[in-house]
């Protein structure tokens, strides 16, 4: 696989590597002396470590990694008095072929150690290539004397790495840590896992004496995280679908000739919502569709089946109603005025986000888009829409006529009504929105595919031009999108974060997920009281989160170690939907078939729904520092403190929804100093779109009103890591 261990402040060659451990060991070793603190060795505990280690896999030929792994279930319990490396959902984790891309380390030592030595003392090497990776995310424990750590980078899938441990680690008393006898007793022997690990580090580091340096170290295997996704794509190009249906007829309606255009979505007790006409005042038609694309999903729990990596993945899965697992996703598209172009229309893709529907933010961004001379067209994601029987009733001056808009929801046993999210964030939620990613990755490569071979849908769309934008949970799919589809080169990316489970912990609407994973874990991890309603953050858990870029954390919450271990099963299993697992193959090691993608991202300070550490995360992996925007919201709200009073109507509650949903949003119209941002970012949407991705435009330029002359948009000289509400928290 190509590396995706890239950066020139990140990476080194593998003899810096083996130069560097060399030097750290033998000048240490010259100036402290060795203490009686132990690095412990014993790989197959989830308890002691070094993890991760490929002593908690078997072999697999099945797997493309050759591997599976093989988790005790005893560790399932995630008891809040122990600090495991990882806890929960073994049996899911098992079917795995390889150790997350953004693992949790962990190293235990007899002893308590000098926090502010671990990160000299701990690496990851790549055995494939030499190159060093630095740890991030430091936290010791002092209760297990366990130090628990985050890669300073994404790994590269399917490959093999070292974890390794050196004698720059000291002890409280300033003395270097030593090996095991476990560990060196290991290396001298006939076992198959030891003498991998001692070949891998004769490997990297080449000296005969290296173990009395490196004095604790464990060899692990990295997962399999994109090759669903490619064989999915792969399946849809090979098989024949249907050619795209009418949604009505007619089903093109010039906005001219119409009154009203009302979705009446499938669900009891719903009222219609009317589409504004007012905010689409550069369009000149709208039209609907319907096309096929296989379901992988299976319906009873909301997940893909697993397949073996190395084995062809499933056939489409049957839905009530839909016996060959076909199933129809509705979409509509916003024209732009005047001739259609030689070719057809160039068409923005909208991903929209958690909750909303086709008909929510795409709408409001298609008359600045139209204005730039593209057609809008959005779907019905997985999941969203509510019932199949949704349908939108356009009245104008030709009568009243419905047309099809079936949603994709999924009514949940036990429940009388879909929710708007039904069938999107899989139950119990240990994988949550993670195949609904996928699945929407691939009805999205569905759609191009339709549109590819029939030449623009037969409604003018230009099958050459071809863009996506995708905001907040449209990023996230989006990032999957845009990785695997090499008929879409050019993306925006606004509000996208990962990973998911950092999302669902940090972020303001996504912490009752993570609250429900616990409680279905271990209902004792809930280790903090309720906090008051009033609090923007309901919260029932403390897992002592470590930022980036900062001291290591000294635990002091019991129960956080459990906590974490029981979100790092999570967030392993989630990899293989992960924005943060798929961004590396935007441009920096593009995926087999796939050209390198250009790439625009957008945020915003003080995001509480994907907040700006998961943001940072994703534009980290794709090495987008360069093309990404940040809106300084601290100097937007200084001008207009208004804007921090934006809230979502459609609960009632007071949650700040800027600068999260700032692109797109139905409120942009109803808050005057929204409107200037919002167009900003949409007009920088245009004309990146225009040049093909060639371009960086500047959004400042297009601010009006009273933010007009401000530089209120910034290319990031430092990537944010920490979370920043200012005014925003009580």
């Amino acid at each position: 696989m190509p590396s995706a261990l890239s950066g020139k402040n990140e990476c080194n060659s593998m003899n810096h590597s083996k130069l560097y451990l060399f030097f750290l060991a033998s000048s240490f070793s010259l100036s402290v002396l060795a203490g009686q603190t132990t690095a412990l060795y014993e790989p197959a505990s989830l308890v002691v470590g070094p993890f991760p280690s490929n002593v908690t896999t078997v072999a697999d030929p099945a797997q493309s990694t050759g591997l599976r792994v093989n988790l005790p279930s005893s560790n399932d319990a995630c008891d809040p008095s122990v600090s495991p490396s990882v806890c929960s959902n073994s049996t899911l984790l098992n079917q795995l072929d390889g150790f997350s891309v953004n693992p949790r380390l962990m190293v235990c030592f007899s002893a308590a150690v000098d926090p502010a030595t671990l990160h000299d003392g701990i690496h990851i090497i790549s055995v494939g290539n030499g190159s060093l990776v630095a740890i991030n995310q430091i936290v010791f424990d002092p209760a297990s004397n366990c130090a628990f750590a985050k890669p300073n980078q994404v790994l590269s899938q399917q490959s093999e790495y070292l974890l390794t441990v050196t004698d720059s680690v000291h002890d409280a008393g300033g003395k270097k840590v030593k090996e095991d006898d476990r560990f060196k007793d290991c290396l001298k022997s006939s076992d198959a896992y030891c003498q991998a690990l001692n070949n891998a580090l004769n490997k990297v580091v080449q000296q005969p004496a290296s173990a009395n340096k490196v004095i604790a170290a464990s060899l692990f295997t990295t997962m399999s995280a994109t090759a669903w996704l490619e064989k999915a794509r792969r399946f849809v190009d090979l098989t024949e679908l249907p050619i795209v249906l009418p949604a009505g007829i007619p089903f093109s309606f010039k906005l001219s000739n119409l009154q009203k255009i009302t979705w009446v979505p499938a669900q009891s007790g719903l009222p219609p919502q009317d589409i504004p006409l007012s905010a689409l005042s550069a369009v000149d038609r709208i039209a609907f569709g319907l096309y096929l694309s296989p379901n992988f999903i299976n319906p009873a729990d909301g997940t893909i089946p697993v397949t073996p990596t190395n084995a062809a993945i499933s056939g489409a899965l049957p839905l009530p109603g839909i016996p060959l697992g076909l199933i129809p996703v509705s979409f509509h598209i916003f024209f732009p005025p005047g001739p259609t172009p030689a070719g057809g229309f160039p068409t923005v893709i909208y991903g929209h986000g958690l909750g909303d529907n086709q008909f929510g933010a795409p709408t409001f961004i298609a008359s600045t888009l139209a204005q730039k001379g593209f057609a809008t067209l959005a779907i019905e994601i997985t999941g969203h829409g509510y019932g199949a029987a949704s349908v939108v009733k356009l009245t104008g001056s030709l009568g009243t006529h419905t047309v099809a808009t079936p949603g994709r929801g999924i009514l949940i046993p036990g429940k009388t009504q879909i929710g708007s999210t039904d069938g999107c964030i899989a139950l119990p939620p240990a994988v949550a929105v993670r195949d609904c990613g996928r699945q929407t990755a691939i009805d999205l490569v569905a759609l191009v595919a339709a549109i590819r071979k029939t030449a623009g849908l037969g409604m003018q769309i230009n099958p050459n031009r071809l863009y996506y934008v995708g905001q907040s949970f449209g990023g996230t799919y989006g990032t999957l999108f845009h990785a695997i589809e090499p008929d879409v080169k050019t993306a925006v990316l606004n509000g996208a974060g990962g990973t998911s489970v950092d999302v669902a912990r940090l972020g303001i609407t996504g912490r009752a997920l993570s609250v429900g994973y616990l409680a279905s874990v271990n209902p004792a991890l809930l280790n903090v009281p309720p906090a008051p309603p009033e609090r923007y953050f309901h919260d029932v858990f403390n897992d002592n989160y470590v930022f980036r870029d900062t001291a290591p954390v000294i635990n002091n919450v019991p129960g956080a170690m459990a906590i974490q271990a029981a979100f790092e099963a999570a967030d392993w299993l989630g990899m293989l939907g992960d924005p943060l697992s798929y961004a590396p193959h935007l441009k920096q090691s593009p995926l087999a078939d796939v050209p390198a993608k250009s790439t625009l991202f957008q945020f915003g300070l003080a995001d509480l729904e994907v907040p700006n550490p998961t943001e940072s995360a994703v534009i980290r992996a794709a090495g987008a520092q360069s093309s990404s925007w940040f809106l300084r919201f601290d100097k937007a709200a200084a001008i207009a403190p208004d804007l921090v009073g934006v809230t979502d109507p459609s609960t009632g509650l007071p949650l700040p929804i800027l600068p999260h949903r700032v692109l797109s949003n139905p409120t942009i119209f109803s808050h005057p100093t929204e409107t200037p941002l919002a167009l900003a970012e949409q007009l920088q949407v245009g004309d990146y779109f225009a040049s093909n991705g060639t371009t960086n435009p500047d959004p400042n330029q297009f601010l009006t009103g009273p933010f007009a002359g401000q530089s209120l948009f910034e290319i990031p000289a430092v990537l944010p890591e920490q979370l920043n509400y200012f005014q925003l928290q009580p």
